[in-house]
């Protein structure tokens, strides 16, 4: 899986967020994209994994071009090519832990049981799997959503703001908890963080300034 992001551009009204953003991820790199709050790592995190689209430009996944995708192709391509962990973690209130991991690989039609009860081991949920997301700590909920994100076994995990409503031991164990995942399941991993404490991560680091990316 090879992910290439070539001179994007996107506006939000007359606001130029992102200016010629090039990006090239290869099959099991972690990439830390860094930079304040309302930069537009967000916005650039949406257009890498098809939730948004540029005005200018184009995401390669897998020799694809998702930018040429209508928005139903994109969904299809997202359920089973990329995991997503939200910055508001984005988990479904009225479902059970179980539930909400079961949710992806319900919508791709696979058999979910036994995938979410290792799912639920891999990540020491098991105890919490009956809970709902309001009745979580936020360590657990971000658990939680992880375990979601990686349902589909996705070749790409993108992450925005992982850590950054935790606490410093709830923090660390999120990032032995990705590093973990990016060992074993050889998963590419695109984060876009505000936290110095994802400094520890090793990979690839990037800082977005001024709608653009810069290496370092």
């Amino acid at each position: 899986m090879h992910i290439q992001a070539l001179d994007i551009y996107k506006h939000y009204g007359k606001k130029l967020v992102l200016r010629g953003v090039s990006l090239n991820v290869e099959r099991g790199d972690i990439v830390m994209i860094r930079g304040p709050s309302g930069i537009g790592k967000t916005t650039f995190l949406n257009i890498l994994s098809g939730i948004d689209l540029p005005d200018k430009g184009k995401v390669i996944i897998d020799s694809k071009d998702i930018t040429k995708m209508n928005e139903n192709e994109r969904a299809k391509f997202r359920l089973n090519k990329i995991g997503i962990i939200f910055q508001n973690m984005n988990l479904i209130e009225d479902l059970s832990v179980m539930e909400n991991i079961a949710l992806p690989l319900k919508l791709a039609g696979k058999e979910w049981k036994k995938k979410v009860n290792e799912l639920l081991k891999y990540l020491n949920v098991e105890d919490i799997k009956h809970s709902f997301p309001m009745e979580l700590s936020g360590g657990e909920m971000q658990r939680v959503a992880i375990a979601r994100a990686i349902a589909n076994e996705p070749e790409i995990l993108i992450a925005d703001e992982p850590t950054s409503n935790l606490d410093d031991e709830n923090t660390e164990n999120i990032l032995n908890l990705l590093k973990k995942i990016n060992k074993e399941m050889n998963m590419s991993i695109i984060i876009a963080t505000h936290d110095q404490r994802m400094e520890n991560l090793e990979g690839k680091k990037y800082n977005m300034r001024e709608g653009k990316l810069y290496e370092g």
